[in-house]
């Protein structure tokens, strides 16, 4: 995971170290601490950062534990030491999982991306019909 890691940068790096420390004091993650950070490790660069760590965390567990089968096959076959970035088969699920929940998470309007809000107002008005004419330049 260091080498993961050290290659991010700003809020990204802060969000995983956070995950990693939590993890690290996580009782839960002793039941498969290999495969956890191996999908972790290949996760990260792609992994949006919008969802608490421990949510994060929760469903990374949850994956490992139900996929647990699937990793150790693609792990342990002769593709995988030809050819290590085959586990992506297995771990871009995880990331589809993190995506559709981040993307729910937007949906309900839980995420401030920092997009400006346009708003527009518009009257369809002449000279003639204009709303707040002066009664006094009618008179003169």
């Amino acid at each position: 995971m260091e080498p993961v890691l050290a290659s991010l940068d700003g809020e990204r790096a802060s969000y995983f170290h956070s995950i990693v420390e939590k993890l690290e004091a996580d009782p839960r993650a002793d039941r498969a601490p290999n495969l956890i950070y191996l999908v972790l490790k290949e996760t990260v660069p792609i992994l949006p950062i919008y969802l608490e760590a421990d949510k994060l965390i929760g469903l990374l567990l949850e994956f490992v534990s139900v996929n647990r089968g699937e990793l150790n096959k693609v792990l342990y076959s002769r593709e995988y030491i030809n050819d290590p970035n085959c586990i992506n088969k297995v771990t871009n699920k995880f990331v589809t999982e993190i995506l559709s929940s981040t993307l729910k998470k937007y949906d309900d309007g839980e995420i401030n991306t920092g997009e400006q809000s346009v708003y527009r107002v518009s009257w369809p008005y002449t000279d003639v019909d204009f709303p707040f004419s002066d009664p006094d330049a009618e008179d003169s």
